[in-house]
């Protein structure tokens, strides 16, 4: 199994940035974004793997689009149509939030400099953050009825 230097390559992703990084105690290291966006970046050293990680959003939009629902799910069977190298959405069962995450393996931070995957983790945060921003009409009420029905 392809072992991976991960302090090595948090040190060298940093360096493109010029920033000096660590991972505390737990091999978590956090970013912040736009003061307000953190991205968590935690180190697996048994596979040496990294995980990236994001909130989303505190909860789904109500009401919800299709558009919505079918990009999301298209996010979901990304990681398989893309050989695992693609972040998915999910919901973190702890808090209810929606995040966006992306599970990086040995053979990816071999292939794939750091912060080219992260800088596309950001743009794919950003764009999903924004589709789930849009506003959505909602529902006529004779279908909300409808819904309730089959709950």
């Amino acid at each position: 199994m392809l072992k991976i230097d991960l302090r090595k390559v948090l040190t060298e992703f940093g360096n493109t940035f010029g920033l000096e990084l660590a991972f505390d105690a737990n091999g978590v290291c956090v970013l912040t974004l736009d003061e307000e966006t953190p991205i968590i970046i935690q180190a697996t050293e048994e596979d040496s793997s990294l995980t990236l990680s994001t909130t989303l959003r505190e909860a789904l939009p109500e009401p919800m689009a299709l558009s919505q629902v079918e990009n999301l799910l298209a996010l979901a069977l990304d990681p398989i149509e893309q050989g695992g190298a693609s972040p998915v959405a999910g919901r973190d069962a702890e808090s209810g939030h929606m995040i966006l995450y992306m599970v990086l393996t040995p053979s990816v931070l071999d292939k794939t400099p750091l912060a080219e995957v992260f800088e596309a983790f950001v743009a794919t945060r950003n764009a999903v953050a924004a589709m789930l921003d849009e506003p959505v009409e909602a529902p006529p009420v004779f279908m909300d009825q409808f819904s309730r029905m089959w709950v």
